[in-house]
C-alpha cells in the first residue's frame, strides 16, 4: 500500500500489525475507480495479496452506507438502464448541428466560460429525449450522472429519488467522494428522507468541496436531466431549479447540467431569473430548415427499410411529393414522423393504403396549431379500432396513463382486465403505433410518447376519446370491487395496489361516511395519514363497499396492514 494511499485510508495498515493470517468478514473494498463487494465470509491474507496486485488499493469497510443509498436510487432513470431499453435517440445523419453544439459545450468544460447550465427546450415531439440520450452516449467520457424523468414511471415521476440517483452515479466516477458520502449516510441514515436541499448539501456539495480542485477537475462532471416538466407536481420542478442555482454557487469545482424540458411558464421564469441569468445558455428546438431536412432524411431512410422488408413494394414508393407532404404535416415534430412510420410499418400488407390514409388526413378543426396534424393522426388511429374493442382499449389506456409503471406489466394487465394470454396484445393491435406491447409478459406495456397522454386528457383534441381522471379511477376501483376475492388469491396484491392508486390519486373532498368506516378498523394506525383528504366523493361508496367486505373476519388483519402500508 503506497504512502499516498495510506494517509487517505480510514483504517491504516497498523491495524493489522502483529496479526497472523488475518481474516476480513465481508465488507466493501474500494479498488481504484470501482467499488467491489466482497461477499465471501473469509478472505485470507494470500487472497488479499492477489487483490492488491492492482496499482492502487484502498481497504475501507463501508458499512451500511452503500445499502442505504441503493434503496433510494431510481435505476430506471439512468441513460443506460434496462428499464429504458431501446430508448429514443437521434436517427443517423439527423440533428447533427444541435448535437455538435452540445458536444462543443461539453468538451469546452463550461466552467471556463461560466455557462454551467444548457437548457434545451421545445414542444412535445420535438425530439428532446432523443437528443439527450444521444448526448449521453456520445459524451459518455464526460458524463457523471443522468436522470430521465417520466410521469408514468415509478421513481421517475417526482423529485424524491433525484439526488440519491445522481449521488449513486457520482461516487462511481468521482471515487474521492465515496467514503465521505457513505460515512455521512452511516452517521445519519435519515438523510435521504430529508429535503432535497439538505440531501444536496450533505451528499454532493460538502463532499465535492473537500476534494482538491486539481483532482476534481479531471473527473467527469456533466449531469443530464431530461424531461424536467414530467416531474410532478409542478412545484417540485421549482424546487429542483432552486436547489440547482444554489448548489452551483457553492461548489468550488462545479458540475455542469444539460437540462431538457418543455418551455413551461414556471421553468422559463426560473431560468430567466437573476439566479441563472449569468450561468445559463439556451438551445431552443425550433421548427426551422434544419429540422425540416432532418425529418425528410428520417422519413426517406425509414421508408427504405420498409421496402427492404416487403419486396412487393415498388422502388418508386413513396413518391417524392408524398414525402414532401409528410414533412410539411410534421411541422417540425419528430413524434409525428415517427408515429406515421410506426403506423405504416405495422400495417402488414396494407402499407400503401395506410400511407394514402395519412396523406388524406386533414386537421379535425382546420386549425393551424402545431399539434393539428398530430391530433388528426391520433384520431384516425383511434377511429380504426373496432366498436367491440374500443371500450377495452380505452380502459387499458386509462390504466397506462394513470397508474404507476409497476402495475402495468403485461401479465398484470392481462390479469386485471381478465384477458387470456395473448388477448391483450390482440386488443391493442390497432394501437401498435402508439403503444408498445412487449413479447415478454414480465415487461411493462408502455406508451411511446408523452404527447399521447396530453392528447387523451385534452377534450378539445381527443374529442370522444378523452380520458377523464375521475371516470378512469372510478372504473378501476369498480374492477377491484368486482374481483375483491382476488386481492387475496395466491398472495397477489395486484388489485389492492390498483385500489390504493385509485384512492391516493384522487383529489376531491373526503367523505364522512368512509371516515366512519375506516375509524372502526384496528389497522387505522397503519393507514397513511394522507388517505383522508385524497378520497374522491364518487369513489367513496366503492371504497366503503370494499372495506365492508374486508371487515368480515375471514382475512388476516396483518394482510390488511400490508395492503394499506405498502
Amino acid at each position: 500500500m503506497s504512502a499516498s494511499t495510506h494517509h487517505r485510508t480510514t483504517h491504516g495498515p497498523q491495524m493489522f500489525s502483529g496479526a497472523t493470517n488475518p481474516t476480513i468478514q465481508g465488507g466493501t473494498f474500494q479498488l481504484a475507480d470501482t467499488i467491489t463487494n466482497i461477499k465471501s465470509p473469509e478472505i485470507s491474507q494470500r487472497g488479499m495479496s492477489v487483490i492488491s496486485g492492482r496499482a492502487e488499493l484502498e481497504i475501507s469497510i463501508l458499512g451500511p452506507g452503500l445499502d442505504i443509498l441503493r434503496e433510494h436510487v431510481a435505476v430506471g432513470a439512468f441513460h443506460n438502464s434496462a428499464e429504458r431499453f431501446d430508448p429514443p435517440k437521434c436517427h443517423p445523419k439527423t440533428r447533427e448541428a444541435i448535437l455538435a453544439k452540445i458536444e462543443a459545450w461539453v468538451e469546452e468544460r463550461p466552467e471556463n466560460g461560466g455557462r454551467l447550465v444548457l437548457w434545451m427546450y421545445g414542444p412535445a415531439g420535438a425530439g428532446k429525449s432523443a437528443i439527450a440520450q444521444s448526448i449521453a452516449e456520445l459524451c459518455e467520457a464526460f458524463l457523471a450522472a443522468s436522470f430521465f424523468f417520466s410521469r408514468t414511471a415509478q421513481g421517475r415521476s417526482d423529485n424524491s429519488r433525484l439526488v440519491a440517483t445522481i449521488v449513486w452515479q457520482l461516487i462511481r466516477v468521482i471515487p474521492e467522494i465515496r467514503q465521505i458520502v457513505l460515512s455521512a449516510l452511516e452517521y445519519d441514515p435519515t438523510l435521504l428522507s430529508q429535503t432535497p436541499a439538505t440531501q444536496m448539501k450533505a451528499l454532493i456539495i460538502d463532499p465535492m468541496n473537500q476534494v482538491p480542485i486539481d483532482r476534481l477537475a479531471k473527473r467527469p462532471r456533466l449531469v443530464i436531466i431530461d424531461g424536467l416538466d414530467e416531474c410532478l407536481p409542478p412545484e417540485s420542478q421549482d424546487v429542483i431549479l432552486d436547489i440547482l442555482s444554489t448548489s452551483l454557487q457553492r461548489l468550488k469545482t462545479p458540475l455542469y447540467f444539460l437540462i431538457a424540458s418543455r418551455p413551461h411558464t414556471n421553468i422559463r421564469h426560473a431560468f430567466s431569473s437573476d439566479a441563472f441569468r449569468s450561468i445559463i445558455d439556451t438551445l431552443p428546438l425550433e421548427h426551422d430548415y434544419q429540422s425540416t431536412q432532418d425529418i425528410r432524411r428520417y422519413l426517406t431512410s425509414s421508408f427504405e427499410k420498409i421496402r427492404g422488408k416487403h419486396v412487393y413494394l415498388p422502388s418508386s414508393w413513396p413518391k417524392a411529393n408524398d414525402i414532401k407532404v409528410l414533412v410539411k404535416k410534421s411541422s417540425g415534430q419528430f413524434i409525428y414522423a415517427a408515429t406515421v412510420i410506426r403506423y405504416i410499418a405495422r400495417g402488414h400488407h396494407g402499407h400503401e393504403k395506410r400511407l394514402n390514409i395519412v396523406l388524406k388526413l386533414r386537421s379535425p378543426d382546420n386549425s393551424a396549431t402545431p399539434f393539428a396534424m398530430l391530433d388528426a393522426l391520433y384520431l384516425q388511429i383511434f377511429r380504426s379500432v373496432g366498436e367491440d374493442e374500443i371500450e377495452k382499449v380505452m380502459e387499458i389506456l386509462g390504466a397506462l396513463v394513470f397508474l404507476k409503471e409497476d402495475i402495468t406489466k403485461l401479465a398484470d394487465l392481462e390479469e386485471f382486465f381478465s384477458c387470456r394470454p395473448g388477448e391483450l396484445t390482440s386488443i391493442m393491435g390497432d394501437m401498435s403505433a402508439l403503444v408498445h406491447v412487449p413479447d415478454s409478459r414480465s415487461e411493462c406495456v408502455k406508451i411511446y410518447h408523452a404527447s399521447l397522454p396530453d392528447f387523451l386528457l385534452d377534450p378539445t383534441r381527443s374529442q370522444s376519446f378523452r380520458l377523464h381522471a375521475t371516470t378512469v379511477y372510478f372504473n378501476l376501483a369498480q374492477h377491484c370491487i368486482d374481483r375483491v376475492d382476488k386481492i387475496f388469491e395466491n398472495g397477489s396484491l395486484l388489485y389492492a395496489k390498483v385500489f390504493s392508486e385509485c384512492i391516493f390519486a384522487s383529489k376531491s373532498p373526503f367523505t364522512a361516511e368512509l371516515n366512519n368506516v375506516l375509524m372502526k378498523f384496528s389497522i387505522w394506525d397503519f393507514l397513511p395519514v394522507r388517505l383522508g383528504p385524497c378520497l374522491n366523493n364518487q369513489i367513496g361508496p366503492i371504497c366503503m363497499k370494499l372495506l365492508n367486505k374486508l371487515q368480515v373476519g375471514v382475512y388476516p388483519s396483518i394482510y390488511l396492514c400490508n395492503i394499506y402500508s405498502g
